[in-house]
């Protein structure tokens, strides 16, 4: 164990010399460099201020602000011998809700449908990469349609969701159009709140004028530590990084990463308003989200123990062990 654990150690260090070498090198811009860089080429660096409460508080009279998160969780750990709970939820600042779930099962004949459907219709030969994306297109249209329900029965100004919008309009195409046309016709603002940014647009983009080490990249990366608290970074007309949105990044608290933030085109010239409200509702001491998007989640999240619990007590424990229990439980060690 000791060799074991020697060996470790060295993989590790070896592993963080090679980030320094990357992140700390000294042929990379500095932060005022890179600004100019971006400025010249991609976009415009804004300061925001937060809204004050008065007018926070005046606006919202017109009709709430909705969050809009999902949550996942499964028992079981090999295809087909598993099955998984989604849940989404629409919660607005006047606490009305709409919640909507799914069970998911390749045991399940309906389920096997889709999986075979997924197979034959995308050209996959592999039925647990196709009941993966499955899953995941029934997450995505479960959150669009509790926030379509949300416009119905809230009346809300605006919408906030957890992550890229971009994801709805691939994984939930129809029902995300129908979201999106409820949402202009009743001049509802709809925004994507992305805390894990995985993108790496300003690196492609600026692939020629950047040194070696940092032609690859991603967003975060080089935005980190690179705006101001309360700095949004706002790409020219005719850039795009996503069909049909507009893309912003903000600091949104004291941590120097940044999130993203998406909007509908058609709603482009509301962009400073809405990162005025997101910026107004996020702890600045907190790691950059909006305090509703978090209570959301929280409330929405199907924990170990809630699935637990649900399984105790509405799955027959024979079948329970036969389906979906995992052997490594047994372990005495």
């Amino acid at each position: 164990m000791r060799e074991l654990s020697s060996g470790l150690k060295s993989s590790l260090e070896k592993f963080n010399d090679k980030l320094q070498q990357k992140y700390q090198n000294k042929s990379n811009l500095t932060d005022q460099q890179l600004k100019k860089l971006i400025i010249q080429h991609l976009g415009d660096f804004k300061l925001i201020e937060e809204l004050a409460g008065k007018e926070l508080k005046e606006w919202t009279k017109n009709g709430p602000i909705v969050g809009v998160d999902g949550s996942v969780n499964t028992t079981g750990k090999v295809y087909p011998h598993y099955l998984t709970l989604l849940q989404a939820l629409a919660k607005s600042t006047t606490e009305k809700e709409v919640i909507r779930h799914e069970i998911f099962s390749p045991l399940s004949e309906k389920d096997k449908e889709k999986i075979f459907r997924k197979l034959s219709k995308e050209g996959l030969d592999n039925a647990q990469e196709a009941a993966g994306k499955i899953k995941t297109s029934l997450l995505a249209a479960l959150e669009v349609k509790v926030a379509y329900e949300s416009i119905k029965q809230c009346n809300p100004q605006l919408i906030m969701m957890d992550g890229s919008l971009i994801r709805y309009y691939y994984q939930a195409e129809e029902l995300w159009k129908e979201l999106v046309d409820l949402a202009l016709a009743e001049d509802v603002l709809l925004v994507g709140v992305i805390e894990e940014i995985a993108t790496h647009q300003i690196s492609k983009k600026l692939k020629e004028q950047l040194p070696v080490q940092m032609k690859e990249m991603y967003d975060r990366e080089l935005l980190f530590g690179l705006l101001k608290k309360g700095e949004m970074l706002q790409f020219k007309p005719g850039i795009d990084f996503k069909p049909g949105l507009e893309t912003v990044f903000l600091r949104s608290s004291s941590g120097p990463g940044v999130i993203g933030v998406d909007i509908l085109k058609q709603q482009a010239n509301k962009l400073e308003f809405i990162n005025q409200v997101i910026y107004s509702l996020t702890p600045k001491e907190g790691r950059g989200i909006p305090i509703w998007l978090d209570m959301v989640d929280e409330e929405v999240r199907i924990t170990n123990k809630m699935m637990e619990l649900l399984l105790n007590n509405y799955l027959d424990p024979a079948l329970k062990e036969r389906l979906f229990h995992s052997k490594r439980k047994d372990r005495i060690y």
